[in-house]
């Protein structure tokens, strides 16, 4: 085995720690020639590139991208003129679909009316004990047609339009499938009537509603409604009606 202090220590399965002395030309075995050109195994001016991106290149990245965040996204998220023209639409046009079917579930008169002043529409349903079809517009007969309904209009519950919606034509000079655009509503008595059987009362009635942007005034939809109690939300773009 010879002298023991000459062993190196790998013979024993490890590595040591210290310099070991090494062939001529190195320095204490390390590792480092004479030209200092290779130190550990890295190449001279090397030891920045192969590092990578430092934690404060990350934090000025994200503070970067937090700040184009909260310039564009809210632009991004807010619903255009012409997209909030199309939800009151459909949400209209649902509502009137739902006051017909309570129609018909009960077997009574439901009338919806139209306020282009206060920009809202309410309904109400014939509470009579024959189901006589007389409607006197009470706040008891708002509630029985079961219509979700917020705030209020005239003392009686009634769905107001959204924000910056309103009752209107813009410029339109025809309405969806060559329907009247001569009135915001096109209803007889600016109100629309469904009998116990869901047809517009009296028969063959139907008629439209325009929705228009009040600060946007090509940002255009409607509800058609026709005398079978069929009813539709419409988009307007580019001088076409899209259902």
């Amino acid at each position: 085995m010879g002298n023991p202090a000459n062993v190196s220590p790998a013979y024993f399965g490890f590595r040591s720690i210290y310099p070991v002395a090494g062939p001529v030309g190195k320095a204490g075995g390390l590792g480092l020639t004479r030209s200092g050109s290779r130190v550990d195994g890295l190449q001279e001016g090397s030891l920045t590139s192969e590092r990578g991106f430092t934690v404060i290149d990350l934090i000025v990245v994200l503070i970067m991208v937090a700040v184009v965040a909260t310039i564009v996204l809210p632009s991004a998220l807010r619903s255009s003129p012409q997209l909030q023209v199309d939800l009151a639409a459909r949400t209209m046009a649902r509502d009137l679909e739902t006051l017909r079917m309570r129609a018909i579930a009960a077997k009574r008169h439901v009338r919806v009316k139209f306020d282009e002043t206060g920009n809202y529409y309410t309904a109400f349903m014939d509470v009579t004990a024959d189901r006589l079809a007389i409607i006197s517009e009470s706040e008891d007969e708002v509630r029985r047609t079961g219509l979700l309904t917020w705030g209020s209009a005239g003392g009686l519950p009634a769905v107001s339009l959204p924000g910056g919606v309103e009752f209107g034509l813009g410029p339109l000079l025809r309405g969806p499938q060559g329907a009247d655009a001569s009135a915001a509503i096109v209803l007889e008595g600016g109100e629309l009537e469904f009998d116990a059987r869901g047809m517009v009362a009296p028969p063959g009635s139907g008629g439209v509603v325009y929705l228009v942007h009040e600060h946007e005034q090509s940002a255009v939809s409607a509800v058609t409604i026709s005398g079978a109690g069929a009813l539709r939300a419409w988009r307007y773009r580019n001088g076409i009606w899209i259902k």
